[in-house]
């Protein structure tokens, strides 16, 4: 390692097999194995502090925002007074943030499996959650989030994934079975949106993502957003919904005017931009969406 630091002073995430990127340390917080996943968070040289599970990097509070807006706001903004929202995952409590900035928000919802990712957070990232765990309309269910929404058919106005990587706790939220019962907790006109990875380093994992999703919804969108610290920097969201959100972009200036929104990374410019996709990746949608659903 560059800097002369021992392996032990730099955490480090193994983005594909060829490829690694690493933050050198400057004091950890935490690191311990929870009954689900090893978590980590340090305070790093550059960006701040930054949340690890299971290897994979999280959050680093020098771009969190960018992940967090992209995440949040082009779903809520794509529905007219969204009151209940549903968030899966998001422990570190940045999505919640960003679903509070919305004042036509009543309740919000965030189901997490790993009660001992909000306990760290709480402590040791204030700047990202931002007091949003004390909110007066949040709440905090702590169970796996597959079992939570198939509990709550037609309640929320907006359900977000705020995941892992598909792989361990994070798989069962990529699965068809998860993907039908968020379509099943949307009231009418809901909308559903969630990370999807990389399509520069994981197109096949994209692809099949976006399969599963047109199973559920007849309305299905990819767009893209700028986060350093992920693989590749480029990355991916879904939105899905039972109705046609092609022209919602049209009323993101008017909605985030009215909603009074201040915002690090998002503008309404950029999300209607962000679904203009580069030509490897409308190759990637192409190939997904003209899959025929079993």
């Amino acid at each position: 390692m560059s800097s002369g630091g021992r392996r032990d002073d730099w955490l480090s995430e193994r983005q594909t097999e060829g490829v690694e990127l690493s933050f050198r340390v400057r004091r950890w917080l935490v690191r311990k194995t929870t009954a689900y996943q090893r978590l980590e968070l340090a305070e790093t040289e550059d960006l701040g502090r930054v949340l690890a599970l299971d290897g994979k990097i999280m959050l680093s509070e020098r771009d969190e925002a960018f992940y967090h807006e992209m995440l949040v706001h082009p779903a809520l903004l794509a529905h007219p007074e969204p009151r209940k929202v549903l968030i899966v995952g998001g422990g570190d409590g940045g999505t919640m943030r960003e679903v509070l900035r919305h004042p036509t928000v009543e309740e919000v919802c965030l189901v997490e499996i790993d009660g001992e990712v909000i306990a760290a957070a709480k402590e040791h990232l204030p700047s990202v959650h931002r007091g949003s765990f004390s909110d007066p309309r949040a709440r905090v269910e702590i169970a796996p989030g597959e079992e939570f929404i198939a509990e709550h058919p037609g309640e929320f106005d907006a359900v977000i994934v705020d995941s892992t990587d598909p792989v361990g706790p994070g798989a069962a939220l990529f699965t068809e079975g998860f993907f039908r019962g968020a379509r099943e907790a949307l009231a009418p006109g809901g909308v559903f949106a969630m990370q999807a990875g990389t399509p520069f380093y994981w197109g096949e994992e994209l692809a099949g993502i976006l399969m599963k999703v047109r199973r559920f919804f007849p309305c299905v969108r990819l767009y893209l957003g700028h986060v350093p610290v992920y693989p590749s920097g480029m990355w991916a969201y879904v939105i899905a919904s039972e109705r046609d959100l092609t022209a919602e972009g049209e009323n993101f200036d008017g909605r985030f005017r009215e909603r009074g929104l201040e915002t690090v990374y998002f503008t309404p410019a950029l999300g209607r931009a962000a679904f203009v996709l580069p030509r490897f990746v409308e190759e990637i949608v192409d190939r997904a969406l003209r899959a025929q659903p079993a």
